[in-house]
């Protein structure tokens, strides 16, 4: 999906996270709701495509859960009975079966807060694990970064290759270490880390951009290649996110303008 219809299904998702019981018709709603408040307009096969991409997605939780639950209910009823029968054999196998289980419900719940095609965080993880009420929870340092002329990219290479580049962009910024990293829209991420100071990160997020750019990129018989643009800011604790978004967007745009001129 574009990042125009991203952004639009996430802030959906995000608000159906907090219903009991989801409907395609409430969906429905809350999705042109929501396009609606970020002035964005769509075409109909855009919304069709973006309706069907989250319905299926939550779909597919509430299956998974659904199964969880039941196979939970039946480890549980084993247990009693083997408790009763005092059989340690029995309870030795429901305890394995239990721990499995749990793996399995804890990597579904962290399925809902990593972007899939980057496998960084997404937006739902920062706003609902890491933000409280959208304000910090900690000092640290906030970067924005954007890809230059992304557009050119999938108009020239197609979107395959743009999904290539955001996987590898996404792969190199993980490279931070002691940092999370967030798809945050489109060929937007987000840099949060508590154990940077501002010139550090800087420094860091020039070497791994300096790097980029000197990286020749195929696509089979042309080459190419990109860089991308970015904003460092300090935060403290209980700092409003948008706020703090805004400053390191503007501070990106500085730096998007500043390489344009040279």
């Amino acid at each position: 999906m574009n990042k125009k219809l991203q952004e639009i299904t996430d802030e959906t998702i995000k608000e159906l996270s907090k219903l009991e019981i989801v409907l395609p018709e409430i969906y429905a709603e809350i999705f042109f709701t929501k396009a609606k408040e970020l002035n964005i307009k769509i075409d109909e096969q855009d919304k069709e495509k973006a309706l069907m991409y989250a319905l299926e997605k939550i779909q597919h939780m509430k299956d998974e859960t659904e199964e969880s639950t039941s196979t939970l209910r039946t480890h549980i009823q084993k247990a009693r009975t083997a408790i009763v029968q005092k059989n340690d054999v029995a309870l030795k196998d429901i305890e394995d079966a239990v721990i499995s289980l749990e793996k399995k419900i804890i990597d579904l719940q962290e399925n809902l807060y990593i972007d899939e095609l980057t496998q960084n965080y997404n937006r739902r993880w920062m706003y609902e694990k890491f933000l409280h009420v959208e304000k910090f929870k900690q000092n640290g340092i906030f970067a924005f970064v954007d890809i230059d002329d992304f557009k050119s990219v999938n108009d020239n290479y197609g979107h395959l290759t743009g999904d290539k580049v955001l996987k590898m962009i996404g792969t190199l910024l993980r490279k931070v270490e002691n940092a999370n990293i967030i798809r945050f829209a489109g060929d937007e991420f987000i840099l949060i880390s508590s154990d940077y100071n501002l010139q550090k990160l800087t420094k860091l997020l020039d070497i791994i951009k300096n790097n980029l750019k000197a990286t020749n990129l195929k696509h089979e018989n042309k080459t190419f290649n990109i860089s991308f643009s970015f904003g460092v800011i300090e935060y403290k604790k209980d700092d409003n996110f948008k706020e703090i978004f805004k400053k390191a967007d503007d501070s990106m745009y500085k730096n998007k303008k500043l390489r344009k001129t040279r």
